[in-house]
């Protein structure tokens, strides 16, 4: 149990802090924490669950469940991976929180290690798990945005979710000013060469860190639901043999690129990933199987962010 540091000149907060102190450092019972301050015992119940949840308390697992511990070493060993992570299904059906919440404890651990530059796309899974961050005390932390802004009904474009991990961290943030993708391969062009979203993308080509979801390709895709692909350009894409995208650069299973020549990302190119520091794979469920094996092999991907069932998958043949 971590306490983090008290706000000066906040009453209520010093009170959250008092009980907390109280009940994990000096161990004593709700009641009698309640009998000291004179206040109820179902008081002194909220205010711990209300600290816990604003992260005066931070509970830490210091050690993972077995079976997901092997397979993160097992993901390792097969694939030639730096590191992994894997969310286990025990939060119910959802691979996204698992994968999301796995990832949410790896950006704990990368921000709480220093000074460092965490760049971020889009997508759901990443933004789920800048919710599931809990607020740490870090020192020198930066967040970038990797690619524009994408913002549709079930998309979350990079600002919020660097917005988001910048007030977990107290940290800085420097957003790009421009949408995700443009209408036209010039406009994109345009976007690129201009001074505000080209100091952007250097120094999210330089950061330590780079976060980058997944994508799949067909008709089920987010990029086709969210109306940035037709269906038919979707279908060219498939037939080409792309199994995967990342910031909406498509890849077959052998990591070679697969031009879609109707999307115009303003984002990192698949090349910079590949020269980047480390770059962690995000994504949840066992329908992303081919497409985080096509993202290895296109020499992307450094770690993995994952789900249990992903991970079994992937380790499958």
């Amino acid at each position: 149990m971590i306490l983090q540091p008290m706000a000066a000149n906040n009453p209520r907060r010093d009170l959250s802090i008092r009980v907390a102190w109280l009940y994990h450092e000096r161990e004593l019972t709700q009641q009698e924490i309640a009998d000291r301050l004179g206040i109820s015992r179902s008081t002194i119940s909220r205010i711990l669950t209300e600290a816990e949840r604003e992260g005066i308390i931070r509970v830490v697992i210091t050690q993972p469940l077995p079976e997901v511990a092997q397979l993160a070493e097992a993901l390792i060993e097969r694939y030639g991976l730096a590191g992994a992570i894997v969310g286990p299904a025990t939060y119910g059906d959802s691979p996204a929180l698992a994968a999301a919440i796995a990832t949410a404890r790896r950006l704990e651990s990368i921000a709480a290690s220093g000074s460092v530059t965490i760049a971020a796309g889009w997508g759901r899974t990443i933004a789920l798990s800048a919710r599931e961050t809990r607020p740490i005390p870090t020192s020198d932390v930066t967040l970038v945005d990797a690619s524009g802004h994408t913002t549709t009904d079930d998309t979350t474009a990079a600002v919020e979710v660097t917005n988001t991990l910048a007030r977990k961290f107290d940290a800085r943030v420097m957003h790009m000013p421009s949408p995700g993708f443009a209408p036209s391969a010039e406009i994109t062009k345009n976007f690129l060469s201009s001074p505000p979203v080209a100091q952007t993308l250097k120094r999210a080509r330089s950061a330590d860190v780079i976060l980058a979801s997944v994508g799949i390709i067909g008709c089920d895709s987010l990029l086709v639901a969210e109306g940035f692909m037709t269906e038919e350009a979707m279908t060219e894409v498939t037939a080409a043999g792309a199994v995967g995208e990342v910031f909406g650069w498509y890849f077959d299973a052998h990591g070679a690129s697969v031009e879609a020549p109707t999307l115009h990302p303003v984002a990192l190119t698949l090349d910079e990933l590949r020269s980047a520091s480390r770059v962690i794979g995000v994504a949840g469920g066992t329908e992303k199987v081919e497409a985080i094996r096509g993202a290895i092999a296109a020499g992307i991907l450094d770690e993995l962010a994952i789900d249990e069932t992903l991970a079994e998958a992937l380790l499958k043949e």
